[in-house]
């Protein structure tokens, strides 16, 4: 006779072994056998989930939470897998159960922070890691940190977020992520001892990769605050360098997508296509990463009437989801639905804002991917402002190169041969949407921006067609959270140090400098 204890612990023995197609085979057969364990749909789920596959997840996570409405481990689980498919509200739900049962639940508090971190309800999130902290659970603690650490920074309060920067190097004074959050939120000029810390621990002959690469780039902005730039290329060339053998990236994979994207809309009579408009209106920009965006936004969402949703790349997700099968567009889907009565993208878009709590009838969107789907923009949502920003392609390239990005779509950002061509690919499908387009596109010069702030922003509200907002001048008191690694600079009244700065690396990347068409 079959002992299910045994037959779990072994099904748990596959899983912990990362065997996920074996935990499936086990626990389905054992449900074949109409035996209802909380346990065994709970597995089958993280196997299924392990996969990617969410939709097949959530419905064993359900069916262990029907056997056993207390499994605090299935709701965790079922959440994790709604907000991987986009069912926010939902996901969010799901872990306020889990944690109505469970509250000092270490794993549900970090998950529900997270999810309020994505859903921008920021203070939410710092309220639920300050509760896991103080669970005193030492193996996430360095984690719970520095997420303090980045949520502080991204409204605002540098203090406190170097306050809890410096608690991780309190705890380990070699802690590699800490010097990460400092070199955003420290000049300097005045920090010598930190400097000789960062450079003694890069020496050390037994740091992980993830270490070097995190000390290269912290030092490489450190050196370059300081306007040392031939160290700072050093430490930002040997960062770039280490982390490109981590990342998968294939420049062919942007190049086929734009071509398929340019094979669709070249030839559509947009104008002649009519979609229903929602009274709410979208202030899409669009831009390459480090040319301003996250600047224009916090101008934009100044104004009293619009609210800013940041880089939620809903439309990115919708997009890949139902009609990209290996970067080549699915046209006879496409078409379909292009020419049909309904407009399925505006209205799951305008779902995920609300089910994020953003309530507005004007919202800026600055999602990373925007500039691909500018002619989806223009057909899904006719009511729509596209605001390109365009920089000087060197200082652009050159931003680009100096971070270490979290973001897998800028997988592109760690060579140079790499972020030349991706900026030669972005400038083809640019001037191809600007041919179609023409004026229905703003577009903003950072260097005019910066030089003349009060008569540009003036016309950029104008073009949104928003009443005039003083408070579009004080973009730097915006208190809307920012993510991205342009943090810093959205935070300061605009100013002119960054124009041009490429002319200090030219020794050190004409090479990539030579092959940009712009």
């Amino acid at each position: 006779m079959m002992n299910l204890t045994i037959e779990i612990e072994k099904i748990i023995n596959h899983l912990n072994k990362k065997e996920f197609n074996k935990v499936i085979k086990a626990t389905e057969k054992l449900i074949s056998k109409k035996i209802k364990n909380t346990e065994i749909y709970n597995l089958c789920g993280l196997a299924y989930q392990n996969l990617s596959l969410y939709e097949k997840s959530i419905n064993y996570f359900k069916k262990s939470i029907d056997i056993e409405k207390n499994n605090y481990f299935a709701l965790n689980n079922l959440a994790f897998s709604l907000k991987a498919t986009q069912k926010i509200e939902l996901s969010d739900n799901a872990y306020e159960n889990c944690l109505k049962i469970k509250p000092n639940y270490l794993t549900g508090i970090l998950n529900y922070a997270s999810l309020k971190e994505e859903k921008n309800e920021i203070q939410e999130s710092i309220r639920l890691y300050l509760s896991a902290l103080e669970l005193n659970a030492k193996s996430e603690e360095i984690y719970i940190l520095s997420k303090l650490s980045r949520l502080y920074l991204s409204v605002g309060n540098s203090q406190k977020a170097k306050n809890y920067a410096l608690k991780i190097l309190e705890k380990n004074p070699e802690d590699t992520s800490a010097f990460s959050l400092l070199s955003d939120l420290t000049e300097f000029i005045d920090e010598k001892k930190m400097i000789l810390d960062m450079e003694n621990i890069y020496l050390n002959k037994n740091l992980n990769d993830e270490d070097i690469i995190n000390l290269s780039f912290s030092l490489g902005k450190v050196y370059d605050k300081l306007k040392k730039f031939n160290e700072a290329f050093l430490y930002f060339s040997k960062g770039n360098e280490l982390k490109r053998k981590y990342v998968n990236y294939n420049h062919k994979d942007i190049e086929i997508l734009i071509k398929s994207i340019k094979k669709i809309f070249q030839n559509l009579e947009i104008y002649k296509i009519k979609k229903n408009i929602s009274k709410k209106k979208i202030v899409f920009i669009c831009g390459m990463p480090r040319s301003g965006t996250t600047l224009i936004e916090q101008i934009i969402s100044s104004h009293r009437d619009v609210v800013a949703t940041g880089e939620y790349n809903s439309l990115s997700f919708f997009i890949k989801n139902n009609y990209l099968n290996k970067f080549k567009l699915n046209g006879k889907k496409l078409y379909k639905d292009i020419f049909s009565k309904e407009n399925k993208i505006q209205k799951y878009y305008l779902d995920i804002l609300d089910q994020n709590k953003f309530f507005s009838n004007i919202f800026t969107d600055k999602s990373i991917q925007n500039f691909l789907w500018i002619g989806f923009i223009k057909i899904f949502f006719p009511n729509s402002k596209i605001i390109l920003t365009e920089r000087n392609s060197r200082d652009i390239c050159l931003s680009i190169f100096k971070i270490n990005f979290k973001n897998g779509f800028m997988n592109f950002a760690y060579n140079q041969n790499e972020i030349a061509e991706f900026y030669n690919n972005y400038l083809d499908l640019i001037n191809f949407w600007k041919n179609i387009f023409k004026e229905e596109i703003y577009n903003v010069s950072y260097e005019a921006l910066i030089r003349n702030p009060d008569d540009e922003i003036k016309s950029l509200i104008n073009f949104c067609d928003l009443p005039w907002d003083v408070n579009c001048l004080n973009h730097h008191k915006n208190k809307s959270s920012i993510s991205t690694a342009s943090i810093d600079q959205a935070r300061k009244p605009i100013y002119q140090t960054s124009e041009n700065k490429s002319n200090y690396y030219s020794n050190h990347l004409n090479k990539m400098y030579s092959l940009l068409k712009n």
